[in-house]
């Protein structure tokens, strides 16, 4: 996309947006079945966490279209256990893995939901070629001391019980996986009711999904969006019954409808929602940067080298002043791919430089705000030298991170 379309937001969402026409295609190909081709498009639009998901440049995108190509092929390999169906599914899989570690459970939800196919040497020359295929990762997580594996293992968030993860998590759910959907779903698709494997391994993968991050919110945080694939799942199963109840899906279509216009109009005229909810606005972490903070920070700055904390503050600065080259150094934030880019190993010890953060220990440091969660906390002339003493480490700490 940035190829394409350099340091433009259509750039940044190309992908996402390409995926999901993908999706699109694939999911109408999967449910040819259906007589009523509007009623497609119904169901589509059931589920706004599918609908949405071009809107944002998120790894799920890739997990949403490669889940999609998985569970056809996995209909075409159940039908017809051939050489060739169990290599393309390999393929789809690694491509799953490699989108998002998710994937790994949408495969173990298929396993639950039809057993027998461990016995199958099919199965386990697709098992082999997945490990060959996803060899290449394992190098590289091996010559980079597992460091993805440790961050998702170890280092986000501290684990431990709050009752704001669960709610959010199922209000989340019931807004971006369909207002009526579950009541719906639950009603009519009942899992003994279905002796056909496919439709099991698809039951699975949709409540199987849902009630697995639901436990996990009781211990961290949960992304709205990581249920993707449930929803992927929910609503190819779902298709094999819409003739049946299409009075109720034509009902069950308004609120869903009503929800995705809601959350595009932020889209269509941002600023004309920047005063709602000032204190804490998603829409100021995106609008303001170019017109405002950027060019104020040009002149507080002037000719100094620029250096982010975290991957967030650092990606908008690289993004907007169309600069690749500025470093994070994760001295109060989590680490991220900015770790394995070690951009700060050029900057000399004593090189006067501007520090943003959204967690200072500069008395000195000037304040930003953002009107959303953190503000930006600048220092606009300092060294790595002195932000080591600050945070109690060293400069050769710091260009080792």
């Amino acid at each position: 996309g940035e190829l394409i379309f350099p340091y433009t937001e259509i750039g940044v969402r190309f992908a996402s947006n390409i995926f999901l026409a993908l999706t699109v295609f694939s999911l109408f190909k999967l449910t040819k079945h259906i007589e009523d081709k509007f009623l497609f498009v119904l169901l589509l639009i059931m589920f706004p966490l599918i609908t949405l998901s071009g809107i944002f440049a998120l790894p799920d995108a890739g997990l949403m279209l490669f889940s999609t190509l998985y569970f056809h092929q996995l209909k075409n390999y159940l039908n017809n256990r051939s050489l060739k169906n169990s290599i393309i599914l390999a393929v789809v899989i690694s491509l799953m893995f490699y989108s998002k570690y998710h994937g790994l459970l949408v495969v173990l939800l298929t396993v639950l939901g039809m057993p027998k196919i461990v016995k199958e040497r099919t199965f386990w020359l697709t098992a082999g070629l997945v490990v060959i295929f996803y060899l290449p990762h394992m190098y590289w997580q091996f010559e980079n001391d597992f460091l993805t594996f440790k961050f998702h293992l170890f280092g986000r968030r501290e684990k431990h019980f709050n009752i704001s993860n669960i709610l959010d998590y199922a209000v989340g759910q019931w807004l971006l996986m369909g207002f009526l959907n579950f009541a719906l779903f639950a009603k009519v698709i009942k899992l003994k009711s279905l002796s056909d494997p496919f439709k099991r391994i698809l039951w699975f993968n949709s409540f199987g999904f849902i009630i697995f991050l639901f436990l996990m919110s009781f211990r961290n945080q949960i992304e709205a969006n990581w249920t993707i694939t449930a929803a992927i799942s929910m609503l190819i199963l779902g298709s094999y019954y819409v003739d049946k109840y299409k009075k109720y899906i034509y009902w069950f279509t308004i609120p869903s409808v009503l929800f995705l216009c809601l959350t595009r109009l932020p889209l269509l005229a941002p600023t004309a929602f920047l005063n709602f909810n000032k204190k804490d606005n998603r829409i100021n972490e995106i609008v303001g940067w170019k017109n405002d903070r950027i060019p104020y920070i040009k002149r507080l700055c002037e000719k100094r080298i620029l250096v982010g904390d975290s991957y967030q503050i650092t990606s908008k600065l690289a993004f907007y002043l169309k600069e690749p080259r500025i470093p994070a150094l994760h001295l109060g934030s989590r680490e991220s791919q900015y770790s394995l880019l070690k951009l700060q190993n050029n900057i000399k010890p004593t090189d006067r430089i501007c520090y943003f953060t959204s967690k200072s220990k500069d008395p000195n440091a000037i304040k930003i705000e953002t009107n959303f969660k953190d503000p930006v906390y600048l220092s606009i002339n300092t060294s790595l030298e002195e932000l080591a003493k600050l945070y109690e480490t060293t400069y050769e700490e710091i260009i080792r991170k």
